[in-house]
């Protein structure tokens, strides 16, 4: 939990949509967004429960490279396989190496822009569902589990965070035919609270339902939550042909 001596600051960062609805209107020299201040010790909290928080750009969702003391080649090239390569490589890289609470607190120190929680790191799984009408659909089947986990709003959707016994690999998530949005772990990232974008939408964490509440339930796998990284076509394709190992050299 967050000391006594922050008691506001959790709930700024739990509930930044509440904290934007009452903080003073900007003059229309300023933006029409309100970026959150994302404190040092909520990301140091965070990273003691197992999360590792990264600096994102300003109003935005991509990784800010710079703060993190990366030469962001991608932003000279504006070329999107350097940017996903980047960011990929960078996640994969920190998930097994994390951060130390310093280098956290030199990404943080001063630092206005969103924040992103990396996926895989001790096994961490990431649901990221783009639609709230396929959450419902899904969290209607699956009610304990939804209900005792980490869970966050997005803009459109709903964020589930949850353990693995096996590392998984970020990819597409399916349910049933239907592709309903990501899987965040190794190699991914999803933006996290408080996070705003520039159209004003935010993230927060649910009520009663943050890190700081709750730990990550444990699953078996995606199958035993009616879920598969690929289309049923293409897991039965790859299961045939035997697709997906490798023999060690």
């Amino acid at each position: 939990m967050l000391t006594n001596t922050q008691p506001s600051a959790r709930r700024r960062l739990t509930d930044p949509c509440e904290a934007n609805e009452i903080e003073t209107t900007p003059s229309a020299a300023e933006h029409s967004w309100m970026q959150p201040l994302v404190e040092t010790e909520y990301a140091i909290e965070l990273l003691s429960k197992g999360y590792i928080c990264v600096p994102l750009r300003e109003g935005g969702k991509h990784l800010d490279l710079e703060t993190m003391e990366y030469h962001p080649l991608h932003l000279k090239a504006r070329r999107k396989d350097l940017k996903e390569l980047a960011f990929r490589s960078i996640a994969f890289q920190l998930s097994q190496k994390p951060p130390t609470p310093e280098e956290i607190r030199r990404w943080f120190r001063d630092f206005a822009g969103n924040v992103g929680i990396i996926g895989g790191y001790g096994n961490l799984l990431i649901l990221d569902f783009d639609d709230s009408a396929d959450y419902r659909a899904w969290s209607g089947k699956h009610a304990h589990l939804s209900s005792c986990t980490p869970v966050a709003k997005s803009p459109n959707g709903f964020h589930i965070y949850l353990r693995t016994r096996e590392p998984a690999v970020s990819s597409s998530l399916y349910l049933g035919m239907r592709r309903i949005g990501h899987l965040k772990a190794l190699g991914g990232y999803v933006v996290g609270s408080p996070s705003v974008l520039k159209d004003g939408c935010c993230y927060s964490w649910l009520k009663d339902q943050s890190p700081f509440d709750v730990e990550p339930q444990p699953v078996e796998s995606l199958a035993s939550l009616s879920l598969r990284a690929v289309s049923p076509f293409k897991h039965c394709y790859d299961r045939v042909l035997k697709r997906g190992f490798f023999v060690p050299q």
